[in-house]
């Protein structure tokens, strides 16, 4: 855990953090939550003497011993006030420190992955967010250095057919499209997960891999380290994609899957407009499932093109957030992220970083006594629009020149909207037309934007 504070560090600004964490909300009725202390201990011990079912004391009181550095005893206290109180942010906060504590991070992980599964919606669930993502990096991490330290005997062992990694994806083209290598990247896998056969390795657990190996920066990877990186992963495929954006003419979406061997299979391609490339990367993961030998149900082919965005401007920024995030400066992610959700309302995945980034901040300085007040804090809803500033910048200001078109009419906007364009594969394959984005989770409350998105 230490190693991801020392890679955060350098990324921190003062005057950011406090834009952030300023941001959050602390929700608690009339009052106002206060931290905790282990001299609350006695007192609480007392109280809980004679009301032993008071869900709100035992939690209190857990925080207290948590607070004491008393681990062992708070994560019992916190597993019964867990019962009672299940909503609560406070036990899972409390029982996944106490396990990132003593280095185990795959409990850890599951324990907030849990309760934001059932409870994802409630105050405090963005702290838990920000702690599974501080959780999972340290994971990655440390996976990554043991499997390098037994990279000799891993090389023995044949990797699983079934599991299949996704590396960078490869951008060429306008420097502005780069952040798309994550993006595309991170969706290819969302994508795939949604496939019964395939374990999928999560894009951060590849990044630290590539990390250590001092290959984070490099977005095409050679077959033999392709190779190499398989085998510590023991990833059975692996996935590369190219995505080509030229300044003009056609975008072109290109991926080839390369086995544990070394062998490279022929690349499966797209091409289309810009504007088209979410589509085209719903036409690549079917064909890539296909080539690893996958016939798709119809209710996974549905769930795959209603996973994700179908909005370009939305993914860049999304792709620039995880960019962001990825070094480790969350204020900017957070802006990013925002952006992305205040584009489109129903990119779920970008709700979802936009918590975990606008909370990291705050919970990553946080002492063992503010774990009482995280655990009620919440993000902004409606997101509100990050202004330049502060050590913010919410969006590459080439983005808005480059890519938006401001146009004057709600006509016009329509008339864009409601136009079709289809991409064509090398095989003139018919290509998918995926529905728009499915959401039950209520929108955001926007006002009228009027402008056209004239993409090349």
């Amino acid at each position: 855990m230490g190693d991801v504070h020392a890679r955060t560090a350098a990324h921190r600004f003062p005057r950011a953090v406090v834009a952030v964490s300023a941001s959050l909300i602390l929700a608690c009725g009339t009052g106002r939550v206060s931290e905790v202390s282990p001299a609350e201990i006695p007192v609480l011990q007392e109280q809980l003497g004679e009301d032993p079912d008071n869900g709100t004391l035992l939690l209190r009181y857990a925080a207290a011993l948590f607070a004491a550095e008393r681990c062992d005893t708070a994560t019992v206290v916190a597993q019964n006030g867990a019962a009672l109180r299940p909503k609560d942010a406070l036990a899972p906060l409390i029982i996944g420190q106490c396990l990132e504590q003593r280095g185990d991070y795959d409990q850890a992980v599951g324990t907030y992955q849990a309760y934001l599964r059932d409870h994802g919606n409630e105050r405090g669930a963005a702290s838990v967010r920000a702690r599974e993502m501080f959780a999972a990096r340290a994971q990655a991490t440390e996976q990554a250095r043991a499997a390098i330290q037994r990279e000799s005997q891993l090389a023995q062992v044949s990797g699983d057919p079934d599991i299949v990694g996704v590396l960078p994806v490869e951008v060429v083209g306008d420097s502005m499209y780069q952040p798309l290598s994550r993006g595309l990247a991170h969706i290819l896998i969302s994508d795939l997960a949604l496939l019964q056969r395939f374990r999928m390795v999560e894009r951060v657990r590849l990044v630290a891999l590539l990390d250590e190996l001092e290959l984070a920066q490099t977005e095409r990877v050679d077959p033999s380290t392709a190779a190499r990186v398989s085998r510590l992963l023991q990833a059975g495929r692996l996935v590369q994609g190219l995505a080509a954006i030229p300044p003009q003419g056609d975008t072109r979406l290109e991926a080839t899957v390369i086995l544990s061997s070394g062998e490279v299979t022929s690349p499966e391609s797209f091409s289309g407009r810009l504007r088209d490339l979410m589509r085209m990367e719903k036409d690549l993961v079917i064909a890539i499932s296909e080539q690893l030998g996958y016939t798709l149900s119809e209710a996974e082919r549905r769930l795959i093109l209603e996973n994700g965005t179908q909005s370009l401007i939305a993914f860049l920024a999304y792709s620039r957030g995880l960019e962001a995030a990825d070094r480790g400066d969350f204020v900017a992610a957070a802006a990013h992220f925002a952006e992305a959700v205040r584009t489109d309302p129903s990119f779920d995945m970008a709700r979802q970083q936009y918590d975990a980034s606008a909370a990291a901040p705050a919970a990553e300085v946080a002492t063992p006594a503010d774990i009482t007040v995280t655990a009620v804090a919440s993000v902004p809803n409606p997101i509100p629009v990050f202004e330049a500033g502060g050590g913010i910048d919410p969006v590459n200001q080439a983005l808005t020149t480059t890519v938006i078109d401001v146009a004057g009419t709600r006509g016009e906007l329509t008339r864009v909207t409601d136009q079709t364009q289809t991409t064509t594969k090398s095989t003139n394959t018919a290509v998918s037309d995926p529905p728009k984005t499915v959401s039950h989770r209520p929108p955001l409350s926007i006002g009228t934007v009027r402008i056209v998105f004239r993409l090349p």
